[in-house]
């Protein structure tokens, strides 16, 4: 028996398991997140980080090396598909699963567009041959221009001109490569949600592909940020028409991370921010969905995105409630690369699917993802604290270890 899922009951989950938590990284590992997590605790330096980085981006000015040796490392998976597949390895002796995402935000030309397409499907059969119990995430403004798409968001595309008709299509048509390739190799897609200026046409093609591909299971997700006033309203929608097409929904819940941006663009506008007005409220919305989903898991399939641990451990109680004998194949928890490793693998090490949001690619790709990283976590509210404090508890544990051992052998 594999001594990391030993037999215990569900309501035994203990997410405080610092041990088991961080086993996968060693002392030294601990001591740089440690110490990247307290800089980024100061929110002058992050400022400055941001203001640094965005002009290096405008400029060309090479900031690689500070990334490289800073946060890169902490939230990314590596810069190739090796290192990538490499880190995917070192997860899976823990019972940990990976949501693979291919980080290319910085470009935004047709060339670059076709080509994350094809990494994408590229990557979706090379984890079908050597980790098969993987998934992809798919950022739909690395497949089009986010001008484009929210220019075209409300619009009837049969009525749409020539030119932009042409580009729909090649837009749908990225998108459906990447689907169909993740249906052919059973490997889980999730399309990301962005700005809510984008979002209906993202509902609209997520369910297109959702209606193709989702036939016998669900492969691909929509990613729901109930931060949104109209998400609930949104998953009873998706719920009764996909029972009446016939298609199984695949529903990654998420509470949103783009909360000051939708507002100032709210204000800006002079129309009502479709954000909810606080955080009391949003943890309501996704709580709420994330009962609606659980109570509909016949059809429905769920992955819980949360860093939350009041959400989670209500996530694990529902599944209970509502008798979910498959759970791990109907309801999925994810958190992302570097944060929350008290919720992944204690929820892994009790049986439940659990995964990591494992972003790669080159540095400079990825550093508007690494900025809003950076930024979220440098927040009054943001995760940061209660990441130090994980990380701390456990340093001071494997002090108090070696501590022990050393005056056994004395």
């Amino acid at each position: 028996m594999n001594p990391l899922t030993e037999p215990q009951s569900k309501a035994s989950v203990n997410l405080h398991d610092y041990r088991r938590a961080f086993l996968y990284k060693d002392l030294r590992s601990l001591r740089f997140t440690s110490f990247v997590f307290a800089m980024l605790q100061k929110p002058w330096l992050v400022k400055a980080l941001t203001g640094l980085s965005g002009w290096a981006i405008r400029t060309g000015m090479p900031v690689t090396a500070l990334m490289r040796n800073t946060i890169f490392p902490v939230f990314c998976a590596g810069e190739t598909i090796s290192q990538a597949l490499a880190t995917i390895d070192r997860l899976e002796r823990y019972n940990v699963g990976a949501v693979l995402d291919y980080v290319s935000e910085a470009e935004c030309t047709p060339e670059a567009f076709k080509r994350n397409s094809r990494i994408i499907a590229d990557n979706i059969r090379t984890l079908a041959e050597k980790n098969p119990g993987s998934s992809v995430s798919v950022k739909l403004t690395g497949l089009e221009s986010p001008d484009f798409l929210s220019r075209i968001n409300l619009a009837d595309t049969d009525s749409l001109n020539v030119a932009d008709r042409r580009r729909y299509d090649d837009f749908i048509d990225r998108v459906d490569t990447i689907c169909f390739a993740g249906a052919r190799h059973g490997i889980t897609v999730y399309i990301d949600a962005e700005d809510r200026c984008m979002q209906d046409l993202f509902d609209r093609t997520v369910e297109m592909m959702m209606a193709r591909y989702n036939r016998g299971t669900a492969i691909v997700y929509n990613t729901v940020q109930m931060y949104l006033r109209d998400r609930l309203e949104y998953l009873q929608r998706v719920i009764a028409e996909s029972s009446l097409a016939g298609y199984y929904p695949g529903l990654k819940l998420v509470r949103g991370a783009y909360v000051e941006k939708e507002r100032e663009r709210a204000a800006s506008k002079g129309i009502q921010c479709p954000v909810h007005d606080s955080k009391t409220a949003t943890d309501k919305s996704f709580d709420a969905g994330l009962g609606l989903c659980l109570s509909n898991s016949d059809r429905v399939f769920t992955c819980v995105a949360s860093h939350n641990e009041r959400s989670t451990l209500l996530a694990v109680q529902l599944i209970d409630v509502h008798g979910i004998g498959d759970h791990y194949r109907k309801v999925k928890f994810s958190q992302l690369y570097g944060m929350s490793d008290n919720i992944t693998f204690n929820l892994a090490a009790r049986g439940y699917n659990a995964s990591k949001y494992l972003p790669y690619g080159e540095v400079k790709k990825a550093i508007p993802y690494l900025i809003r990283r950076a930024e979220e976590n440098s927040s009054i509210s943001g995760q940061l604290p209660k990441e130090l404090i994980c990380l701390r508890s456990e340093i001071a544990r494997r002090k108090r270890q070696q501590n022990s051992v050393i005056s056994d052998r004395s």
